[in-house]
């Protein structure tokens, strides 16, 4: 892909991810390891985020035109970059089958529950395919306009709850202890997941000196909406840390009241939000696409998506498992995209290592 973007456009790009990762229950996972101390442990996690974002934008500087898939040819050869790139297919792979399958689901309990699921899931691949059709160029532009609607939508159910809140449900601000809240919940730096797509913008970017800006701009901007969002969460349902709702963003959203002319908002956000959805699914579509080019050195990568969509119609369609995938989309994610991070930081310090050998 050739296609260069702008500063603006890539923050969007980073901030579409972390605000379906809002609107899937990222926030209510958090609030299940840290209770009552999950804004001080988002407080935490952020600032190391935005530290560990400083430290990669310094570490990139030495490969301005090249994504982590490059560098770890560089470090390690053919063998290195497949073992990375099938890595993150298959990251990839749970990221898009998850946020399908939760939000087909959540349509078919609310909207459609005599329609079949395949028939849903058929539209939503459908669409990502359309997308896919016309290229990364016209889905960032989309993504554009898309953003600054949700973030709006996001603002509007902040500001519509703000009557039902209970800060006394906050206490105490430190959780269980502090061990649980810092230590143990350092590990909730998974919910950026905006940082793995940190590893792939930059040969985009049209200005490479942009990079620092839009890394710390979105991770920022993504630490206060996930923390505001855990602050209502938790002044507005108590039994949130013990729930299993498939959304909970849904269920502020059914606490909204417009005046008496205007309720039952939640179907206006849920459009929103699926809108938000297909943005994120075909992005993350193409960085998959373009990896899979790389590793088989196609220069016509876009094709391989249809291909994928299929692999995706064929998992969630076979395995209709409602705790299969709520385990695939919080533990199986969780420490997948942990180690892949961790991974890719430590493929991209031996790069810089061995580049100042030479």
């Amino acid at each position: 892909m050739n296609l260069k973007i702008g500063k603006l456009e890539a923050i969007f790009l980073i901030l579409i991810v972390m605000i379906n990762k809002i609107l899937l229950n990222i926030p209510k996972e958090i609030i299940k390891q840290s209770e009552t101390g999950s804004p001080a442990n988002i407080i935490f996690t952020t600032i190391l985020t935005l530290i560990i974002t400083l430290i990669i934008c310094k570490l990139f500087q030495k490969f301005p035109n090249e994504d982590i898939i490059d560098i770890s040819q560089y470090v390690g050869k053919k063998p290195l970059q497949i073992i990375l790139g099938t890595l993150l297919l298959i990251l990839f792979t749970i990221i898009i089958t998850s946020v399908i399958y939760e939000f087909t689901t959540l349509l078919q309990i609310i909207y459609f529950p005599n329609t079949p699921l395949p028939l849903i899931l058929l539209i939503f691949l459908g669409c990502m395919g359309v997308a896919n059709k016309t290229g990364f160029k016209s889905i960032i532009k989309a993504n554009s306009v898309i953003i600054p609607i949700i973030l709006l939508s996001l603002i509007v159910i902040f500001a519509g709850i703000l009557k039902n809140l209970n800060f006394n449900r906050l206490y105490p601000i430190l959780g269980q202890n502090v061990k649980t809240t810092f230590l143990e919940g350092s590990q909730n730096i998974f919910a950026y997941g905006g940082l793995l797509y940190l590893f792939f913008i930059v040969p985009f970017l049209k200005n490479k000196k942009d990079f620092k800006k839009v890394a710390l701009i979105s991770m920022l901007v993504s630490g206060l909406f996930l923390l505001f969002t855990v602050i209502i969460l938790l002044s507005t349902f108590p039994f949130i840390i013990n729930s299993e709702e498939i959304m909970s963003m849904y269920l502020l959203t059914r606490c909204i009241e417009l005046g008496k002319f205007l309720q039952r908002t939640d179907a206006i956000f849920i459009f929103l939000w699926i809108i938000s959805a297909f943005s994120y699914l075909s992005i993350s579509l193409m960085f998959m696409s373009n990896i899979f080019g790389k590793l088989t050195e196609c220069k016509e990568s876009r094709n391989f998506s249809y291909s994928f969509l299929g692999i995706f119609f064929a998992i969630i369609t076979l395995l209709q498992n409602q705790t299969f995938f709520k385990l695939l989309s919080t533990t199986v994610y969780k420490y997948s995209i942990l180690s892949i991070l961790l991974l890719c930081f430590i493929i991209l310090i031996i790069g810089n290592i061995k580049r100042k050998e030479i």
